[in-house]
C-alpha cells in the first residue's frame, strides 16, 4: 500500500452537530449507538467534529478509493471516519396497571410490583428506570402513583401505597404514560423507551364525556406508536371473561404496533428479549 499521509484540517475542521441517534450514555437494555468511546465498534460514519475517534481502516478505504491504486494514498477532510460504537441503552419503563376492582386485580399489583423492583435492582448501576401509572380511586383519571426512579427504597415505599379503583380510566392511562415518556426523552435523549400495560383490555372511561372508551385507547394506542414508544400489553383477561372484551388487549397491543403476551408470561427476561427483538 503507498504512502499515507493526513491533511491536519481534517482532524481540526469546523465543529458541527453530532448525529441525533447517538446515544451519550451507557445502558443495559437495547443494542444502541454510542457517542462514547466504550462499546463494539460496530461501524462508521464521517468525521465532522474535532477529536473524534478515527476510525483508520475506514479512512484509509475512503482516500484510497478516491485516489486510486496506482497514486499514493492522501488523506483529505472528505476521507476521515469516525468510529461509531455499539452499547445498551437505559431503560426508561412505564408501567400501566389496571388496578381497577376485580378477582385478579390484588395479585396483578403484586406482581408488578415485583417485576418492577426486580428491573431496578438488576438495572440501576445501568442507569434503567422505572415508573408507575395507575387508576385513582373512583376518579375518572389516572395518575403517575410512581414517576421514573432509579431508586429501589423510593419504588418499594410508593408501590405500596397503590390502591384498588373503582373504574378504568385506561385511555388517560396511556396517554400520562406517553407524557412522562416525552419528558424523560427531553431530559434523557439517550433513554430507551417502554410502556407496559397490564389490563383486560376493557376502558371503561373516556378522555372526554360522552367519548367511547375503546376507541379512545386504541387512539392513545397509535400516539404511543407514532412517538416511537416500544409497547409489551400483557392480557389479564380471565380465561371465563365475556365474549366482547376479548380481544382488546390484543387490539391495543395492535394499535400500538407492539407486543400482546398473556399475563402469566410476563416477565423481566421476557421484556429483555422483546426489546432485543425490536433494536
Amino acid at each position: 500500500m503507498g504512502e499515507v499521509s493526513v491533511d491536519p484540517r481534517a482532524v481540526f475542521g469546523e465543529r458541527r452537530r453530532r448525529d441525533a441517534l447517538e446515544r451519550s450514555r451507557l445502558g443495559r437494555r437495547g443494542p444502541s449507538l454510542v457517542s462514547r468511546r466504550a462499546g463494539r465498534y460496530a461501524r462508521h460514519r464521517l468525521a465532522r467534529e474535532p477529536g473524534a475517534e478515527i476510525a483508520l481502516d475506514a479512512t484509509v478505504r475512503a482516500a484510497a478509493a478516491r485516489g486510486g491504486r496506482t497514486k499514493p494514498i492522501h488523506v483529505e477532510p472528505a476521507d476521515l471516519r469516525r468510529k461509531v460504537r455499539q452499547h445498551r441503552a437505559p431503560l426508561a419503563a412505564v408501567f400501566v396497571v389496571d388496578n381497577s376492582y376485580s378477582l385478579a386485580a390484588e395479585s396483578m399489583l403484586e406482581r408488578v410490583k415485583g417485576m418492577a423492583l426486580e428491573l431496578l435492582e438488576d438495572g440501576t448501576h445501568r442507569g434503567d428506570r422505572v415508573a408507575l401509572v395507575a387508576f385513582r380511586g373512583g376518579l375518572p383519571e389516572a395518575t403517575v402513583a410512581l414517576p421514573l426512579t432509579r431508586s429501589v427504597a423510593r419504588a418499594r415505599r410508593r408501590l405500596e401505597q397503590v390502591p384498588l379503583s373503582g373504574r378504568t380510566p385506561l385511555p388517560d392511562a396511556l396517554r400520562r404514560a406517553r407524557l412522562v415518556l416525552w419528558r424523560e426523552r427531553y431530559r434523557h435523549p439517550n433513554a430507551l423507551p417502554l410502556v407496559v400495560a397490564i389490563t383486560d383490555g376493557a376502558p371503561t372511561v373516556p378522555l372526554r364525556a360522552g367519548g367511547d372508551p375503546l376507541a379512545d385507547t386504541l387512539f392513545q394506542a397509535r400516539e404511543l406508536a407514532r412517538a416511537r414508544v416500544r409497547v409489551v400489553v400483557a392480557d389479564a383477561a380471565a380465561p371465563g371473561s365475556p365474549e366482547a372484551l376479548r380481544g382488546h388487549a390484543r387490539a391495543i397491543a395492535e394499535a400500538a404496533r407492539g407486543t400482546h403476551v398473556p399475563l402469566r408470561e410476563l416477565a423481566p427476561d421476557l421484556l429483555a428479549e422483546l426489546l432485543e427483538e425490536r433494536a
